[in-house]
């Protein structure tokens, strides 16, 4: 399989390696991205793969929200210059008022879905006609969807440079009156901060697939057996990178940003003392411009 520049540089970009690497780990993979990483990770070379890898897309993330759900989407154009389009502008707004009337389940339903806003036509067709009108390719592409319980949960948001990130996190209490307090909302601005900023691909551990824990345990346990260090100890090896694997990832786990000698969870800990509630993170969305998942 002929190994493009296109892909070598892909994976660049994901691993930080140079391209005499990426092209040998891709050869020896067939061509296979993931595996090239993967391959890599066991042999020292390449840390985890960032999460997201950067594609040419333009345009903007929006998060609209009202009392109980909020809804984050991302709407792409090839240039920047047509993301600050009037048309496309004027569009991305009335999308969300749109969404946020409909709550569309998933991409597929959100695509499908039809309004007066856009002449009684389906967003998909708006979409085309835009492309039609602009004269370049617009592509509505990610939508997520958080509904919370009045009286138990809460949503926060979070935009940061005009579009770049989005972020929606649900948090929950014990306590109805606590939802509205100062401290509780401090805490859900942080939260969202957090995510936008360290980008963690789970609240809880719990919410980590089987599969990729055990992905990373067979990558940490390959290092291990060529680490020259005594069999007896590579299980010991491998809990340490797990632990520290979690503590980057997980969000409750990762250190606080606004203050590092603490984590989330010590951060949650400090608004339950104050508050006498028990406060949990439930769900969050986070989509970054022109990232691909």
């Amino acid at each position: 399989m002929e190994i493009t520049a296109a892909v070598v540089k892909e994976l660049r970009e994901k691993t930080g390696l140079g391209m005499m690497d990426c092209k040998k780990a891709l050869a020896e993979a067939n061509g296979d991205m993931q595996l090239a990483i993967e391959n890599l990770r066991k042999t020292g070379l390449a840390t985890a793969a960032k999460r997201a890898g950067k594609s040419a897309k333009e345009g903007k993330v929006t998060v609209v929200t009202d009392t109980d759900c909020a809804i984050i989407y991302e709407v792409n154009s090839e240039t920047d210059f047509v993301a600050r389009n009037d048309d496309f502008v004027a569009f991305v707004d009335t999308l969300g008022k749109v969404l946020l009337k409909g709550k569309p389940e998933n991409i597929d339903a959100a695509l499908d879905l039809k309004s007066e806003e856009f002449g009684n036509i389906t967003i998909a067709s708006k979409v085309t006609e835009l492309i039609g009108k602009i004269g370049e390719k617009i592509s509505f592409r990610r939508y997520n969807k958080i509904v919370a319980d009045g009286g138990t949960q809460k949503i926060f948001t979070y935009t940061h440079g005009n579009g770049k990130i989005g972020v929606a996190v649900k948090l929950a209490a014990d306590k109805t009156s606590v939802l509205s307090s100062e401290e509780f909302a401090a805490l859900g601005k942080d939260i969202a901060m957090q995510i936008a900023a360290a980008n963690p691909i789970a609240a809880n551990i719990k919410d980590i697939s089987e599969s990729v824990i055990a992905k990373e345990k067979e990558i940490y346990y390959t290092q291990a057996q060529t680490s020259g260090k005594p069999e007896k100890i590579w299980d010991k090896i491998v809990d340490g990178k797990l632990d520290k694997f979690f503590q980057e990832v997980v969000l409750v786990q990762q250190n606080f940003i606004k203050n590092p000698d603490i984590t989330i969870t010590e951060r949650i800990n400090e608004v339950e003392k104050a508050t006498g509630a028990k406060i949990g993170v439930d769900s969050f969305f986070r989509i970054e411009l022109g990232t691909e998942e």
